[in-house]
Parts: structure tokens; C-alpha cells; sequence
């Protein structure tokens, strides 16, 4: 699996495409795409089947061909002449950087996702079809993100084997806004913790670590930010391949990213305060350093104003001449400054 992205120069990605007609297929992404795998689920009411590879289902069965990886380009346009896609649908699907959107045709439906980083793959574009009795996801690279919804439909009890493809379509949406949901709570408390640091202590944290957090933020939300408004087309739009049901369980994924982008909004206004919280105590430091040093240089200008009188080379000078003249101007000089760091207390300057 491709590791995480190290700090590198990136590449511009659409240069591959200069120059080439619409509906080319061409890889564009970050690094070399992993090796394609397909996999065919077929399930109905009471039975479920995985085979390795692409079949078509039979008749009263449904299909979700699962593929992962990009470079076998003809592997997947095999499949997807199968369900009669697009030439530009399929030109979305090697485009890796595509925004969220939602495309709707007469023979499917198509939905492109972000899947979130996880410890062994970075995030990575979703392409999602809906048909008439299948679904078709195609992934950048092999995920475990929807090993839940493979669950429910090896059991036989579950709404979803025997329910129709648009409730497996609304499944793998389902699992992707929960991982939004994850993350979401995930940095707010990260965020919490981090105001909690900022003012108790500021000095155990920095201004890198605090625009590190807030790039988090801004990049969840703008994965997200276009969520709420595909859902609420594919609500209102009339599709034959969405039924009323579906569309009940899509309301609630709706107000799932509403609630979103509410919370991220929430989060980088909050990071912003937080920011400038930071920067004020800098200044408070910096101004409370700045007070200790002036009262300690003012308490030394009439020392040094006594020390350079009693510097000059005249011949007579009081308390010269006497043994204990030497101490007493060290008394004297104590008195000094004990005297105006009294002053200053009293002043509340200290």
C-alpha cells in the first residue's frame, strides 16, 4: 500500500493531460497507481457471494463491483462498458484531484467522494455508480473503510442483502461521512486540549504546532464543505434508480454535513482565537521581561550616579578621608534601592 506523502516538490497533474481531446484516460495523481483489483459482491435476498474478478449478476441478483487501483486502465474500462459509463465519467475516475460532486445521467448516477488518510494510504478520490441493480466503487487504493457494509451483506439478517441497490449505495456513502464524524471529533478535542495548553501554559506549545492544527481543519473542510449540498440535490432530484426509502436514510447523512460544516466553521474560528491568544501571551511575556528589566536599570541610575560622583579625582571628597567611608557609601546605596523597590510595590509597578 502507498505510504504516507513525504515533503516533496510536487509535480503540476494536469500537465499529463495537456494537449489531449476530453474523455482521454490518463492517470493523474501522485506517484505510480496501485496494481487494480477487482472484486464482484452478488447478493439477494438470502445469499451472498464474493468471486475474485468481474461477472455480471444473474437474473433477481444484485452486484457491487468493488475496484481498487489505478493502473490497469483497460481492466476498468472493461467494467464500466459493461454498465454503459461515460467516457467523462471515466476521465473523473483517473482525474484523482476532482472537487466532491454529484453527476446524474440517464442510465446512472455518480458520486465522487474523499476517503480520509488512514495508517497505511493517504486520502484518496472515491468514485461512486449507482445502476439499475448494481453499484460500482472505484478507489485509488484497496481500503478497509467499507469492510463494515461487506459485513451486512454477508448476513443474512440485515436490511441490506435483500434491500435494493440504492441501500448499498446509501451504505457506502454512510461510511465515508462517518469517517468525516471521526475526524471531526477527533480535532475537536485536539482543539480543546490545545486551548487548554495556550492558556495555562503557552510556552509548552509554538505557533508551528497551532497552523499545523488549523491546516488540518481547513483540510477536512474542504473535503466537506460540498457534502451538504450534493445530498440535498440527490434528495430533491427525481432518479429511477433512488427510491423514497433511500432518500429518508440520505436526509439523515444531510444533517450529518450540515452538522459538519458547522463544526469545522466552529473549529477554525476557534484555532484562529487560539492563535492570537498565543501571540498575546508572547506579548505579555515579553512585555512582563521588558517591566523587570527597566526597574532593575532604574534602580541602577542613582548607583551610578553616586558611584560617578565618587569617581572624580578631586582632592577633597566627603567620606574620603575616614575609614569607614567606603561602607558607609555601601549602606547608603543599599538604602537606595531598598527605598525604591519599596516605591515601587507600593505603586504596584512590581
Amino acid at each position: 500500500m502507498k505510504p504516507h506523502h513525504t515533503h516533496q516538490t510536487r509535480q503540476p497533474l494536469h500537465k499529463k493531460k495537456e494537449g489531449l481531446a476530453a474523455g482521454s484516460l490518463v492517470f493523474v495523481g501522485d506517484g505510480q497507481p496501485e496494481a487494480t483489483r477487482i472484486r464482484t459482491h452478488l447478493y439477494s435476498s438470502g445469499s451472498y457471494e464474493l468471486i475474485e474478478g468481474f461477472v455480471l449478476p444473474k437474473e433477481n441478483q444484485r452486484c457491487w463491483v468493488q475496484i481498487s487501483g489505478l493502473s490497469n486502465i483497460m481492466s476498468i474500462v472493461e467494467v464500466a462498458k459493461a454498465f454503459s459509463l461515460s467516457t467523462l465519467s471515466l476521465e473523473d475516475v483517473f482525474s484523482t484531484d476532482q472537487r466532491l460532486k454529484l453527476d446524474s445521467y440517464e442510465q446512472y448516477l455518480a458520486i465522487t467522494l474523499r476517503i480520509l488518510p488512514t495508517e497505511t494510504t493517504e486520502d484518496q478520490q472515491l468514485s461512486l455508480f449507482l445502476g439499475k441493480h448494481w453499484v460500482l466503487s472505484i478507489t485509488e487504493y484497496a481500503s478497509e473503510v467499507f469492510l463494515p457494509a461487506i459485513r451486512q451483506l454477508e448476513d443474512p439478517q440485515t436490511k441490506l442483502q435483500g434491500g435494493d441497490s440504492s441501500l448499498l449505495f446509501h451504505a457506502l456513502i454512510d461510511r465515508v461521512v462517518d469517517q468525516y464524524l471521526v475526524r471531526a471529533d477527533e480535532l475537536e478535542n485536539e482543539t480543546d486540549e490545545l486551548e487548554q495548553l495556550v492558556i495555562t501554559s503557552p510556552s509548552s506549545t509554538d505557533a508551528p504546532t497551532i497552523h499545523r492544527h488549523k491546516a488540518k481543519i481547513l483540510a477536512l473542510r474542504r473535503m466537506t464543505s460540498p457534502l451538504k449540498d450534493i445530498l440535498a440535490t440527490m434528495i430533491r432530484v427525481e432518479h429511477p434508480f433512488l427510491d423514497k426509502n433511500t432518500k429518508i436514510l440520505l436526509t439523515d447523512i444531510q444533517d450529518h454535513a450540515l452538522w459538519l460544516a458547522e463544526e469545522c466553521e466552529m473549529l477554525r474560528e476557534t484555532v484562529s482565537s487560539v492563535m492570537e491568544v498565543y501571540l498575546s501571551s508572547l506579548d505579555t511575556k515579553m512585555n512582563s521581561i521588558m517591566k523587570v528589566l527597566t526597574i532593575i536599570s532604574t534602580i541602577f541610575i542613582p548607583l551610578t550616579f553616586l558611584t560617578g560622583l565618587y569617581g572624580m579625582n578631586f582632592s577633597y571628597m566627603p567620606l574620603a578621608t575616614y575609614r569607614w567611608g567606603f561602607y558607609g557609601m555601601l549602606v547608603c546605596c543599599m538604602l537606595v534601592v531598598f527605598a525604591m523597590a519599596y516605591y515601587f510595590w507600593r505603586k504596584r509597578w512590581w
